[in-house]
């Protein structure tokens, strides 16, 4: 007599198989969306700062500070059109600091830049910090500022 479908141990198996391959995928897509979302933050962090030099070449001065999600007024132009000051999870702000006597290594610059990330998720913001590679500074649990050069 020939039967057809699955007996309830052979689909106990399969299911069984699948749970653990999908145990197994998950821990790795949300690594995966992670380094992604890290990505895209910082190529925001290079669309403001492709902003602040051209911002400068045009009027000899970098803009103001400005407050959490909001896009310095003098950047609207600089800036791809609907440019936002926040990312998913993460928020950004524009910093400018002056130095009146200059950096200790470098007396000669006189204003430090940067693009203060901050975020509610620190593995997103440990996966920013392994990404980006270049100074950071005020680093503290939820937020990073990231110099621009």
């Amino acid at each position: 007599m020939r039967r057809s479908g699955f007996t309830f141990i052979e689909l106990l198996v399969v299911m069984l198989i699948v749970g653990i391959l999908a145990n197994l995928a998950l821990p790795m897509y949300h690594g995966m969306r992670v380094r992604a979302d890290a990505a895209h933050i910082l190529g925001d962090y290079h669309a403001v700062r492709t902003a602040a030099q051209s911002r400068f070449v045009d009027a000899g001065t970098y803009p103001a500070n400005a407050g959490w999600g909001v896009v310095p007024r003098d950047f609207r132009t600089h800036l791809p059109g609907g440019f936002d000051f926040a990312y998913g999870a993460a928020t950004y702000r524009w910093r400018r600091w002056a130095l009146p006597n200059g950096l200790p290594a470098n007396p000669r610059q006189r204003v430090l830049l940067g693009l203060d990330v901050q975020t509610s998720d620190p593995t997103l913001l440990a996966a920013v910090r392994r990404q980006f590679g270049g100074e950071t500074a005020n680093v503290t649990r939820n937020r990073v500022t990231l110099v621009i050069d």
